[in-house]
């Protein structure tokens, strides 16, 4: 037996053929047929129809089956990856047909462009924009891969149908007639993108985990006494703002007769020795704060109204001592009447001390912060009337830290000067950027103000001074006009839930090392 002839070869040519097979194959199954675009831009278009109505219908009611509110997370989070992937379709299809080389920075083409039947431009021009739009497309997820790889955008909405069928394919039916069995909500103001500060973007299924714990009773007469709940995240994904929000909601405010905020300096400080002024972080004094809070009468008084105590960036404590705490007559008299304990916090190491699974908040998605950051930047235009500023924007939400803050305060100064020279400036800046907060380190670049910074937060009286004021007029640029002669302060955004404070950011009056020049 020749084992060459006999055994190598056919198995080689075997190989080979099968390769060539394959190849040829792949090749034929996935050329799109002639229409095939049009059909499933269609098709998603009906999708998303009924996936919103879904979740419209669902955040609705009073849910309180934390499997229905997983699979309402699933949803939302596949609607926004469906708009997503249309609205860059549409945006793609936009710039090829506004792709002008010799005009690159001029937006003057854009709401012309913008106006154009977009479902009917199939062919691109420009691969660069393409490809630099598409890596942002469906970024979590298998679809993301597999959509980025597509010519004309016609796999990418595949992708994308393709997961919003299975989604709705097995428990539409059951998942409707399941939330019809909940209580409708109270009418409330509007709460669209156009009014974020009323609205708990992209945290709706979070917020309703932490009011179904602050209205649940716990059994009473039973150690461990204290009913807590931590919400854990990474600084600035937003744990405060949902908190707030939870606490907003009226069935919140209606069950609890005080709701009442206790800073980490105010806990370490009650906890602390009376000429104390130095406290370390993760030290007994945290616990001791709140083990004196909770000792005060308005509280631990037999009798007692039900009382909501809400804890921001909570230190970390020894479980062993907090047990302690927790199985005390101190305690057995605050939870008496059905008061609750709520924790934010970095440290995963506080969320154990909590009596029920903690809230755990991820980065928004991107498809999620675009609609966000779009809000701000865009007002109540639409970005597919300027196809040019809205691919630079794109880029600007990709390289964004998805906080909540960069998105208002960025997107506030984007929409002072809607100029697409600009927001390339501002892009730059972005990718420049090491500071942290991201949005400070970019004001300080490109505001045109001569001063150098003294302090940035939330003040209670409102600036003389927004970001379109310094822009337009240059305000702030000799220092000369601001609200002292030792410096003036910009008006960024505006918080209005919970309080009503304005975000500031403020300079003292004189020369700036390395300052940027005007750019006006």
């Amino acid at each position: 037996m020749d084992f060459t002839k006999d055994v190598v070869v056919p198995a080689a040519l075997s190989e080979i053929l099968s390769r060539i097979f394959s190849f040829l194959f792949d090749n034929l199954a996935t050329r799109p047929a002639p229409g095939a675009r049009d059909a499933h831009r269609r098709r998603l278009e009906q999708l998303l129809g009924n996936i919103g109505s879904m979740v419209e219908e669902a955040e609705g009611r009073h849910i309180t089956n934390h499997q229905l509110l997983s699979h309402l997370k699933s949803l939302t989070a596949g609607m926004y990856r469906g708009r997503f992937a249309l609205e860059v379709t549409d945006l793609d299809d936009a710039n090829a047909a506004a792709d002008d080389p010799d005009d690159a920075d001029n937006d003057s083409t854009d709401a012309a462009a913008g106006k154009r039947s977009f479902a009917l431009c199939s062919s691109f021009s420009n691969k660069a924009k393409r490809s630099r739009v598409a890596r942002l497309i469906l970024s979590a997820g298998a679809g993301g891969r597999n959509a980025a790889a597509g010519g004309d955008g016609t796999e990418r909405l595949a992708a994308v149908v393709e997961e919003l069928e299975g989604l709705t394919r097995d428990y539409m039916r059951e998942f409707i007639m399941l939330v019809q069995g909940y209580p409708r909500k109270v009418h409330r103001p509007v709460t669209t993108t156009l009014y974020m500060d009323r609205c708990v973007f992209g945290r709706h299924v979070e917020k309703e985990r932490i009011v179904d714990f602050l209205l649940h009773r716990a059994p009473p007469n039973r150690a461990p006494f204290l009913s807590a709940l931590a919400v854990v995240g990474a600084k600035k994904v937003g744990k405060t703002t949902l908190v707030k929000h939870a606490c907003d909601d009226e069935r919140v405010r209606g069950h609890f007769a005080a709701i009442e905020w206790f800073e980490t300096p105010a806990v370490v400080r009650a906890g602390g020795a009376p000429e104390q002024t130095v406290w370390e972080s993760g030290g007994p004094e945290y616990l001791a704060g709140v083990r004196r809070i909770l000792a005060e009468p308005r509280f631990a008084v037999a009798g007692a109204e039900r009382s909501l105590l809400v804890f921001e960036d909570a230190w970390p404590m020894d479980e062993s001592e907090w047990a302690a705490l927790a199985a005390s007559p101190t305690s057995a008299a605050f939870a008496g009447g059905g008061s609750k304990l709520l924790f934010t916090c970095r440290d995963g190491d506080v969320a154990r001390i909590g009596t029920a699974e903690p809230v755990v908040l991820e980065t928004l998605r991107q498809e999620e912060y675009w609609y966000y950051f779009k809000a701000f930047a865009f007002g109540g235009a639409d970005p597919r009337d300027h196809p040019r500023v809205a691919a630079v924007a794109r880029e600007i939400s990709g390289h964004l830290e998805r906080t909540f803050l960069d998105a208002r305060v960025l997107g506030t100064l984007l929409r002072a000067n809607f100029d697409a020279r600009f927001w390339k400036k501002v892009l730059a800046a972005i990718v420049r950027c090491e500071r942290r907060p991201m949005h400070v380190g970019v004001l300080l670049e490109l505001l045109p103000v001569r001063g150098r910074l003294q302090s940035y937060g939330y003040c209670r009286s409102p600036p003389k001074f927004t970001v379109q004021d310094v822009l337009s007029a240059g305000a702030g640029g000799g220092g000369g006009g601001g609200e002292s002669e030792e410096g003036f302060t910009v008006h960024l955004c505006r918080e209005t839930l919970y309080m009503d404070h304005w975000y500031s950011i403020t300079f003292k009056n004189g020369d700036v090392a390395g300052a940027a020049p005007p750019i006006l």
